[in-house]
């Protein structure tokens, strides 16, 4: 339970990444479950109900079935959140307190959507970019990790490259390409290829990854307006 001393630095503070203000609770409970689920994404915070956007404090009475459905929507996250919830009293002004963790298990889901902290405001993610961009920031998935499904370690590998490898990793010939890349862990757990396989030892890689490039340049000077040398690098890593 928050101390009423540290509650008051939060309402001075204002708004921010780590808090939200709400003057009631909103006629749909599931407004308040969205800011909840954005918080446990990021690291945690506080939503406080009673506050006014200026930090100025309202106070709210909650009805006795109210705290009973802010609790059943926070359950609807999945994977479960547990969130503390109290009330505390300043300035003879009830001001309710929705104490949120940063979640262990991100991504939180409510109603089939993740929600994020951006700033001082929540946000739902909408593109494969965000989302891909917010996962591989928690840990659940990197680009290298992610499914190849048109490279083939027979037919799409560079066997200079994996040979450089045995003789850079003083591997046995005897030892078969695929157990190399499966020691490598480049195959997922249902045997295909990631784009770590195809960066790693692909022909040509950046033919499908055109990002995947090192560019570099020579200058005349230090205005980098006249080009002496252009040279791009691709291949396999």
């Amino acid at each position: 339970m928050i101390e009423k001393e540290s509650l008051q630095s939060l309402i001075d503070s204002g708004e921010g990444y780590n808090v939200e203000f709400k003057v009631r609770v909103p006629s749909k409970v599931r407004e308040l479950t969205e800011e909840i689920c954005a918080f446990a994404n990021a690291d945690g915070g506080y939503l406080l109900i009673g506050i006014d956007d200026n930090g100025l404090i309202i106070g709210t009475n909650l009805e006795n079935d109210k705290p009973s459905a802010i609790q059943g929507s926070i359950s609807e996250n999945s994977p479960a959140l547990h969130c503390e919830m109290c009330a505390v009293t300043i300035e003879d002004k009830s001001i309710w307190v929705i104490d949120v963790p940063s979640g262990k298990d991100k991504p939180y889901i409510f109603s089939g959507s993740i929600f994020v902290r951006e700033g001082a405001n929540s946000q739902k993610l909408r593109t494969v970019e965000e989302m891909r961009s917010f996962f591989q920031e928690c840990n659940k998935i990197f680009f290298d990790a992610i499914p190849c499904s048109w490279f083939n370690i027979y037919t799409d590998a560079d066997e200079q490259a994996i040979k450089d490898f045995r003789t850079e990793a003083k591997l046995s010939p005897s030892i078969a390409n695929k157990q190399i890349f499966e020691n490598l862990e480049l195959f997922t757990d249902k045997g295909i290829a990631k784009n770590g396989a195809a960066m790693f030892f692909g022909k040509q890689s950046e033919r499908k990854f055109p990002h995947a490039i090192t560019r570099c340049v020579l200058f005349k000077g230090t205005t980098k307006v006249y080009i002496i040398d252009d040279k791009v690098f691709g291949g396999p890593l």
